[in-house]
């Protein structure tokens, strides 16, 4: 009896799985929507200005910008699934970056932070992918979440993070642009949710600067010399 309840319940999984997938190649095959612009779309921070900010279905809100950073705190970032109803949420971000005079972006880093539960059986997921792309002479950089727990996640409640990144760039005018995704299914008589948080830092990307990779080389340049001169001596 216990094997035929832990076949069953390995089915369920599966079929849920499945079901995620296919309701995210669903969304995936959806058209694109007018971009839903921030009240700040257009501004300059310490070593960059940006310009045309906004995503598909305003679900990030609008930026703070602290230093080079922008901090987003959604409100209603979250899919729930309830008596075996799948929902998907998911929203695009993009933005334009220009390095100031002189200067380049180096790299991109971006983390998010969340919560979830599973009431019974069920499934959620956090995914997403940065896409950058150079504006100045055509490249493409693009990178995946890596999530913690790992996704699907299937039992249990608590909080998740999740974060992407690209350097190594040096690029002085770019086009970020951020899919972001939240799937939950649950099977009947069960509920699902997973969100990003609303009180916190729940989203943060941070540019990085030419400058502060140049203080770091400059620092370890200032070790070598003095390692160098102490030897001499």
């Amino acid at each position: 009896m216990d094997t035929i309840l832990k076949n069953r319940k390995t089915v369920s999984s599966k079929a849920s799985l499945a079901l995620l997938t296919l309701l995210l190649l669903v969304w995936l095959a959806a058209p694109a929507q007018a971009i839903i612009y921030w009240s700040n779309k257009d501004g300059s921070a310490d070593s960059f200005d940006w310009s045309n900010g906004g995503s598909d279905n305003g679900l990030f809100g609008d930026p703070n910008v602290a230093g080079n950073t922008f901090i987003f705190f959604p409100s209603n970032f979250r899919a729930e699934s309830v008596n075996g109803v799948a929902d998907i949420v998911s929203d695009r971000m993009e933005v334009t970056l220009t390095a100031k005079p002189g200067s380049a972006i180096t790299g991109i880093r971006i983390t998010e932070y969340g919560d979830y539960g599973i009431l019974s059986q069920g499934l959620v997921s956090a995914s997403g992918t940065m896409f950058l792309t150079n504006l100045s002479e055509f490249e493409v950089r693009h990178s995946d979440f890596n999530s913690d727990p790992a996704s699907p996640i299937s039992s249990g409640f608590g909080s998740w993070s999740a974060e992407v990144a690209v350097d190594n760039i040096e690029w002085s005018q770019l086009k970020l642009v951020l899919d972001n995704n939240l799937m939950a299914i649950s099977m009947p008589g069960s509920v699902a949710f997973i969100e990003k948080k609303i009180m916190g830092s729940a989203v943060s990307v941070e540019i990085i600067p030419e400058p502060a990779t140049m203080v770091l080389l400059g620092i370890g340049s200032l070790i070598i010399f003095n390692g160098k001169n102490k030897h001499t001596k």
